[in-house]
C-alpha cells in the first residue's frame, strides 16, 4: 500500500469515525468466516457494521471524531462494531452473540464521545430498544390529553346515565 493510498484509507476511516453514536473495539481472533458473516448480518438488520482495520491508520484516524479517547485501544488484531444510531440494538446483538460465540473478545467502547467498559456495553444491551423508549415517552406525553378528552366526554354520559336510571324509576312506579 503507498502512501497516498494510507492517506485515503485513512480519509475514509476519518470520515467514517466522525458521525459515529457508538462504537466497540474487539478482537476477533479464531472466528470463522462463517459466525463472522452471521454477526454481520444480524448487525446489519439493527443498522451497525462490524469492520476489520488496519490500527496504524486507525490511531491516525480518529483524531478529532468521537473515536479519538480509543487511540491507545488499537492493539492486535481489532475490529470495530460500529452504529451511527440507536447504540441499544448493536449492544444487544454483540452480548447475545457472546453467548455462542466466545472467540469475539469485545475490549472497550465509546458512547458519544464517552470511553465505555465491558460491562457498561452490556447494561446498555438490557436497555429497550430506541422505538420503545420513543412509544413509552410518546404515551407518557399524550397520556393527559387522553385522559382530559375520557373526562369532558365522561360528563354527557354521566347525564345520560342519570335521566335513564330516573326514567327506569318512574317506570317502576
Amino acid at each position: 500500500m503507498g502512501r497516498a493510498d494510507r492517506e485515503k484509507e485513512i480519509q475514509k476511516l476519518h470520515e467514517l469515525f466522525s458521525g459515529l453514536e457508538m462504537a466497540v473495539l474487539a478482537d476477533y481472533r479464531g472466528m470463522s468466516v462463517e459466525a463472522l458473516t452471521t454477526f454481520r448480518s444480524k448487525l446489519r438488520k439493527v443498522d451497525a457494521r462490524f469492520r476489520v482495520v488496519k490500527n496504524t491508520l486507525s490511531i491516525r484516524a480518529v483524531d478529532g471524531t468521537p473515536l479519538e479517547v480509543l487511540k491507545g485501544h488499537f492493539l492486535g488484531p481489532v475490529a470495530v462494531l460500529y452504529s451511527r444510531s440507536d447504540p441499544v440494538g448493536p449492544a444487544k446483538v454483540l452480548v447475545d452473540f457472546m453467548k455462542t460465540n466466545e472467540r469475539i473478545q469485545p475490549k472497550v467502547g465509546v458512547l458519544s464521545g464517552r470511553l465505555i467498559s465491558l460491562d457498561e456495553v452490556k447494561q446498555l444491551a438490557e436497555l429497550p430498544d430506541r422505538d420503545t423508549l420513543l412509544a413509552k415517552a410518546l404515551a407518557s406525553m399524550n397520556a393527559p390529553a387522553t385522559n382530559f378528552v375520557r373526562t369532558l366526554a365522561e360528563v354527557p354520559g354521566s347525564f345520560v346515565r342519570v335521566l335513564d336510571a330516573i326514567r327506569r324509576n318512574k317506570e317502576a312506579a
